[in-house]
């Protein structure tokens, strides 16, 4: 049996980066922080933890938090249920998704299971190519992401697919895309990218020209409703769910630039494989969706 306040202390340094506030929010000395990761690395015989600035934690070490974040998640509830209904506490459940998801269909997905079930949702955002990494890592108890197969000791559930079209402002659709499009107009027009980790853009070149554009103008606007709002004030184009601009496609706001072509995304649930009242709820939530979206 591992001494738990060690992993606690463990667990703390990596999620606040670091030793000092990690001391500040266990209520400890930093020596005493300190000296607890030293004996969990003893009692395991290896390095959890690089000593880098943030500290980074090693494969063992991601295993650890792993490990420790099942069984916290366990003992709340086993807590909860011991208690009278009319008093027991939250269950903090972290997930990560993607910005898209967040705007649009997520929330009301979760809504009646997350008042019901009184969990805390702790959501982490990134590109859905990228959200399994905190999955595999230990970091959250769910995820969604692109990735069809489930990581060890977790499952893994198909949600729906994601439809996604190159929109831009009825402006630069007249003067570019009126009479059809090739890979040229790429010259003349940004495109505007969510982030770094964002691809569909390069996706949607794969339908649209079967080829990627060797160099092209873009910018990044790394906040959903802000990117739309570019799009629609004719910095440039950008990719966007249909789900998200059905409305401003109708009413003349926003044109499909790139008329047919569509980039479908698969999105998939993943979750640890234990016995959870609160995942079991956001599970059955969201896959009782089966939304193509």
């Amino acid at each position: 049996m591992y001494d738990y306040k060690l992993l606690e202390a463990f667990t703390a340094v990596v999620e606040n980066k670091g030793f000092e506030r990690a001391s500040l929010v266990l209520h400890l000395t930093q020596s005493a922080v300190s000296q607890r990761v030293r004996q969990l690395e003893e009692a395991v015989g290896q390095i959890l933890l690089v000593r880098s600035n943030p500290p980074v934690p090693t494969d063992a070490g991601k295993n650890i938090i792993s490990h420790f974040k099942k069984v916290e998640l366990l003992e709340v509830e086993l807590d909860n249920s011991l208690l009278h209904k009319e008093v027991s506490g939250f269950t903090t459940v972290s997930v990560s998704l993607n910005a898209d998801s967040l705007c649009t269909w997520f929330l009301d997905a979760v809504e009646k299971a997350v008042k019901k079930n009184r969990i805390l949702l702790k959501l982490y955002v990134d590109d859905q190519d990228e959200t399994h990494r905190m999955m595999k890592d230990g970091e959250v108890s769910a995820c969604i992401s692109t990735r069809d197969k489930p990581f060890q000791s977790c499952s893994c559930s198909l949600i729906g697919t994601m439809s996604y079209k190159m929109f831009c402002s009825p402006e630069i659709y007249e003067k570019h895309f009126k009479n059809g499009f090739d890979i040229n107009t790429l010259k003349e027009v940004p495109v505007i990218i969510y982030n770094e980790k964002d691809t569909l853009h390069k996706q949607m070149f794969t339908n649209a020209f079967k080829t990627q554009p060797s160099d092209f103008p873009y910018m990044h606007i790394p906040d959903v409703n802000k990117y739309k709002d570019a799009i629609a004030n004719s910095f440039g184009i950008g990719m966007m769910t249909v789900m998200q601009c059905r409305e401003f496609l109708d009413n003349g706001t926003l044109r499909d630039a790139f008329y047919p072509h569509t980039v479908q995304t698969p999105l998939y649930w993943h979750r640890w494989n234990i016995t959870s009242l609160s995942l079991d709820a956001l599970t059955n939530s969201i896959l009782k969706k089966n939304m193509l979206i």
